[in-house]
């Protein structure tokens, strides 16, 4: 069965490492798990995790807290990520064999191509840390698995750093 997750038109999301004015409202909370906690004062300021999936990738899952506080993951790639800043993407997401859908918007952020997509259920990201595995799988492309294992503290300083906004 299948649960479509609510979205919304994503804002762009400066590179963490950019040193432009916006790059510098991302400040560094701190680090747990091997995941990278900041805070994103444009979105309410709200808080992220990020973790490199690899030399050439990284994902974020976050809190805007900008209105009705609501989540999202996003996905960045050095390499050609096959998505024009603006498109439309269907994706599913398998949790632990559990089905949602959803839409994600491709967007470019410094050195990086990718997607993001805002859900609507803020809860969805911090369960996350209570889970094995993430399979994301963007249409017409190779699916994306992200182990959870371990991530339980990552997501507990995720929610600290939310908490302390």
């Amino acid at each position: 069965m299948q649960t479509h997750v609510s979205i919304g038109i994503a804002l762009a999301i400066a590179a963490l490492t950019a040193t432009d004015a916006a790059a510098q409202a991302v400040t560094k909370y701190g680090s747990e798990a091997g995941w990278d906690i900041f805070v994103k004062d444009n979105m309410g300021p709200g808080c992220l995790v990020a973790k490199k999936i690899s030399a050439d990738a990284q994902v974020e899952m976050g809190i805007s807290a900008t209105g009705e506080k609501k989540g999202y993951i996003a996905l960045y790639t050095k390499k050609d990520a096959a998505v024009a800043a603006g498109e439309k993407v269907s994706v599913i997401f398998d949790v632990d064999g559990q089905k949602f859908s959803g839409e994600a918007t491709g967007q470019q952020i410094e050195g990086m191509d990718g997607a993001f997509l805002w859900v609507n259920n803020p809860d969805f990201i911090y369960d996350l840390a209570k889970k094995n595995a993430l399979t994301i799988s963007p249409a017409g492309r190779d699916p994306i698995v992200l182990s959870l294992k371990g991530t339980d503290a990552a997501f507990m300083a995720l929610r600290a750093c939310q908490d302390a906004q």
